[in-house]
């Protein structure tokens, strides 16, 4: 299903799940910003809802490398968001052998693994009755599917070109938009960002039509 209109009015519990990883790859792909602000990018995901937690996943590049360095120091950023769980993976050096020669590559081993262990737990511990997935993956469909079963609500953000057409059935499918990235340095000035997680929230569920009730943004478009 995929948004139509929006509205602001639904105070229900969200968490954010967010795959770094493919976030990353699908930013460089774009050729957006991929240092992105994640209190910014949660922050218009979320809108006026009560935020309760975000977890994050990402992996190192392996040795002492520039690379390495300028993704610690990103890293070290992220952190410092308010709310924020940071998961740390790590990254397998594969060979391979195809039509553009041997060289290296990389696999991200254990991030997904943990995001969905950690998804699944919340949604059985209810602490959340919404469940924001930031990732261009169809692999979290079981996971989605599992919530779904536990009453809560599924929205995922997925980057045109790489929609995980398999989460249609279970989740709100909600494109990235190009406003959703902005750059750390570039960001708006320092501002109380979230709601404070123990605000009171309201005890009814959310709204039959959950999926119009997160906040006004951009038209809709494919980018």
């Amino acid at each position: 299903m995929e948004d139509e209109e929006y509205k602001d009015t639904n105070p229900q519990r969200v968490m954010v799940f967010i795959d770094g990883n493919n976030l990353y790859h699908c930013l460089k792909e774009k050729g957006w910003a991929t240092k992105t602000d994640i209190g910014f990018l949660v922050k218009r995901l979320v809108g006026n809802r009560t935020l309760q937690r975000i977890y994050y996943y990402n992996a190192l590049p392996p040795g002492n490398t520039p690379r390495a360095e300028a993704s610690n120091t990103y890293f070290d950023r992220v952190k410092k968001t308010p709310n924020l769980t940071f998961h740390l993976s790590r990254l397998q050096v594969i060979k391979k052998n195809d039509v553009y020669g041997t060289y290296q590559s990389y696999r991200e081993k254990g991030g997904d693994t943990a995001m969905t262990t950690d998804m699944v737990v919340a949604a059985a511990r209810d602490e959340f009755d919404t469940v924001i997935i930031v990732a261009s993956d169809g692999d979290y469909e079981p996971a989605a599917k599992i919530m779904v079963e536990c009453g809560k609500y599924v929205e995922v953000v997925y980057f045109s070109g790489r929609k995980p057409f398999v989460m249609e059935s279970c989740a709100l499918m909600r494109s990235f938009r190009p406003g959703y990235a902005v750059d750390y340095d570039s960001s708006p000035p320092p501002q109380i960002l979230f709601k404070q997680n123990n605000e009171r929230h309201s005890s009814k569920k959310p709204k039959k039509h959950w999926h119009k009730d997160y906040p006004p943004d951009d038209p809709e478009e494919d980018y």
